[in-house]
């Protein structure tokens, strides 16, 4: 009996080889010339085109994104604020997974701020052995001293100094957080 493997091989060889070449012949699109039967070149072929106009980038609404993105926005809390503003909960909450995330993210850059601060607060405090007497030395020995950028929070919320607890916290609007998104 004769092996049949060896010519079937070369034919599936053969067929795929043949198939190869037809779709790499096949392979640049033909240029199509809608309601014209031969291609016109172009009136001013000799001339160069001019170069475009340059465009504008797209203007993105002011404080919609804002992972990665630092600020020293500091208020001190004897400033005025919005009738019903509050402290912001530490807590992460969300209705739905999607929202989860960055209610995680904004609770959790909060935080972290507010640690950053204590830290340069309690080392003040260790030096100096009082802390900042006002929100003026606060801004000048803690943040400028140190460098400090805050991780920026959204539209609704806001970093306050406050001078009776030596405390940096995030004070938000519910009203704000409630409607909708500036510039959207």
């Amino acid at each position: 009996m004769r092996d049949l493997r060896r010519p079937l091989a070369r034919a599936v060889y053969g067929l795929t080889t043949l198939s190869l070449l037809a779709l790499a012949a096949g392979c640049e699109p033909e240029p199509r010339h809608v309601n014209s039967s031969t291609p016109k070149p172009p009136a001013n072929a000799g001339v160069p085109a001019p170069a475009p106009a340059p465009v504008a980038a797209p203007t993105k609404p002011a404080d919609t994104f804002i992972v990665g993105q630092k600020t020293t926005d500091i208020k001190p809390t004897t400033d005025a604020m919005p009738k019903n503003a509050q402290i912001a909960s530490q807590k992460i909450t969300a209705k739905d997974p999607i929202t989860l995330q960055g209610n995680a993210y904004v609770t959790s850059i909060g935080q972290i701020a507010i640690n950053n601060i204590k830290h340069a607060m309690d080392l003040f405090h260790a030096s100096e052995g009082r802390y900042p007497k006002d929100f003026a030395e606060f801004k000048a020995q803690i943040i400028d001293a140190n460098n400090i950028a805050l991780p920026k929070l959204p539209f609704y919320q806001e970093y306050r100094y406050n001078e009776s607890t030596h405390a940096l916290e995030v004070w938000e609007d519910p009203v704000k957080k409630a409607g909708p998104m500036p510039g959207g």
